[in-house]
């Protein structure tokens, strides 16, 4: 088949823009696995300290008193009426101690049902407040809508008449929203990738995460810090 000026001009200049595209990529790349690792606790933190620096949010101290771990993710949705979710997360477990654990590192996706008018990116806060909720925590594969029962937390409230029930209790960065119905259908996957390279350590799981089995790195010690000042 014989190929025309237009389109050789056409193919070359598809390659090249190919060819940019990947320099550009390997570039911008991180160099270090950690850099994404270490953002994802920086972002967790600030999260956290947001909500907690604004009265309107704040999570009253029974909630992370009473939690027996907590998660906090990124969600990442598509702009479609039934829309993709991707995302990812950090959890902590609570010790026997009292005392919440170095965080283990979790990949999110799924589907989220409902009418979505463009997709973004939405900051959750999940409490874990049963034994079958934490569980979520070293589960290989959970789904949500499946095992857990979730309320949206009210933040005026200062008592245990949230709903003392449920699985979950969860703060979310956008307002006005059902939050409850914006996790329906996430699957929570552990990252042992990330778990393995943040803590320089090829066999580590979640589990000897939150035994202690691993040397506590400075980049997480303030969320931990903030959680164990507010469950005291």
């Amino acid at each position: 088949m014989k190929i025309t000026y237009n389109q050789k001009l056409q193919l070359g200049l598809a390659a090249l823009l190919l060819s940019a595209a990947y320099v550009f990529a390997a570039e911008d790349a991180p160099k270090d696995p950690k850099i994404a690792l270490n953002k994802e606790i920086s972002e967790a933190t600030n999260f956290y300290n947001a909500q907690q620096g604004d009265p309107k949010t704040a999570i009253p101290n029974w909630v992370v008193s009473e939690a027996k771990g907590v998660i906090i993710m990124t969600r990442v949705s598509g702009a479609l009426i039934v829309g993709g979710t991707s995302g990812s997360g950090i959890g902590m477990n609570k010790g026997t101690n009292g005392k919440f654990s170095a965080p283990a590192f979790y990949t999110l996706g799924g589907a989220s049902i409902g009418l979505q008018v463009g997709g973004g990116t939405t900051r959750t806060i999940a409490f874990l407040m049963s034994d079958k909720a934490l569980n979520t925590l070293t589960d290989s594969k959970f789904s949500w809508s499946s095992n857990v029962r979730a309320v949206a937390g009210d933040q005026s409230t200062t008592d245990t008449t949230v709903d003392n029930k449920a699985d979950v209790i969860l703060y979310q960065q956008a307002s006005g929203l059902d939050v409850g119905a914006t996790v329906a259908g996430t699957q929570l996957s552990i990252d042992n990738t990330g778990n393995q390279q943040f803590y320089d350590n090829a066999t580590i799981t979640p589990a000897g995460i939150f035994a202690g089995q691993v040397t506590t790195p400075d980049a997480v010690k303030p969320l931990m810090g903030a959680l164990n000042k507010q469950s005291d």
